[in-house]
């Protein structure tokens, strides 16, 4: 038939693939630092362009893009940020997102521009995977996730758990930039950490300790943990935060390592994406768990069901789950060593 009747709508199929313009608009702005221009004030669209050096044009359509999506506010007089936009956008914030924005837009792009080969079977590049995590944006990035709550959240779990005044010794497994380390050595002055993780990152992670203050408190030390052990029966506190999805294969096997470290009594911290309750996913998780397997991982999510068995198995008591506000696909699970 020359002319077929629709029978759905095709709007919401086209913006999706409108949006992949959105992230790169948003992206765009922040690496021009429009926000910045913007911070505090507002500005014409003329003023903007001649402020940025660009062409006021094709600068228009753009801002129109952020103003669409929330990130700023367009009147008769021109352009503000908006909260969102002034808040995580804005390099000066102490929430700025703009590498974590990078990091997560680069990662998938790895993998989108070979989309086709992998799912077909193509090789992935887990080690040039790992490689990237000792680059100082993807470490900027993924410290600037922490921000957003994360940190505070597993400081808080520590504090609370039974004897922490008394912990002297704990370790973070694939600690990266060291913010879990340092924002759980803030509630107790008595205590030192260990960061372990792979060598080509842990000299980066010493140098963000040394520059934030932390220096004389943490120790980084280069470890591949799918090979090497702890020190046995050193540690008061361990904590894993979005690294125990690198051991799905044998997840008992990595919390037996991981008790090995701990003294009699000691405590685990897994910070983690379980995902939601059920088999589907929201349409963020569902991208970022094709994103992730085929980077080479087996996934970006553990559940509470999964991770309480694999504990059990290695020596660990039941788990306490906690949640965090206004993340709820990201879940806090602290058990004790029998």
């Amino acid at each position: 038939m020359l002319f077929p009747e629709p029978k759905t709508d095709f709007t919401q199929l086209n913006n999706m693939i409108m949006e992949s313009v959105t992230a790169k608009a948003v992206m765009a702005a922040a690496e021009l630092k429009l926000f910045d221009l913007l911070s505090g004030g507002r500005l014409t669209l003329a003023d903007i362009a001649d402020k940025a050096g660009l062409v006021p044009e094709r600068l228009e359509p753009l801002l129109g893009i952020l103003a669409a999506v929330g990130l700023l506010v367009r009147d008769g007089e021109g352009y503000a940020n908006a909260p969102m936009g002034e808040e995580y956008l804005v390099s000066s914030s102490p929430l700025y997102q703009g590498d974590f924005l990078a990091l997560t837009m680069g990662f998938s792009a790895s993998v989108e521009q070979s989309l086709l080969k992998l799912l077909a079977g193509g090789e992935v590049n887990r080690e040039g995977t790992d490689r990237g995590w000792s680059e100082d944006r993807a470490m900027n990035g993924s410290a600037q996730d922490a921000l957003r709550g994360g940190a505070r959240a597993v400081a808080d779990a520590a504090a609370s758990l039974p004897g922490f005044e008394t912990f002297r010794e704990m370790c973070d497994i694939g600690g990266n930039h060291g913010l879990y380390t340092m924002a759980v050595l803030d509630r107790n002055p008595a205590l030192r950490g260990t960061i372990f993780d792979l060598p080509s990152v842990v000299e980066h992670s010493a140098r963000r300790c040394e520059r934030l203050g932390y220096g004389s408190r943490v120790r980084s030390v280069g470890m591949d943990f799918r090979e090497e052990t702890l020190p046995e029966a050193r540690y008061d506190l361990a904590v894993a935060s979005h690294v125990l999805y690198a051991f799905k294969a044998d997840l008992s096997g990595a919390l037996r390592k991981i008790a090995d470290g701990l003294k009699p009594g000691g405590w685990f911290i897994s910070h983690h994406s379980c995902g939601s309750d059920g088999p589907d996913k929201t349409l963020p998780e569902a991208c970022l768990e094709l994103v992730t397997r085929l980077a080479g991982y087996a996934s970006h999510f553990i559940g509470r069901e999964e991770l309480a068995a694999a504990l059990d198995e290695a020596g660990f008591e039941p788990p306490d789950f906690r949640s965090i506000p206004g993340r709820e696909a990201r879940l806090i699970a602290c058990a004790r060593k029998c």
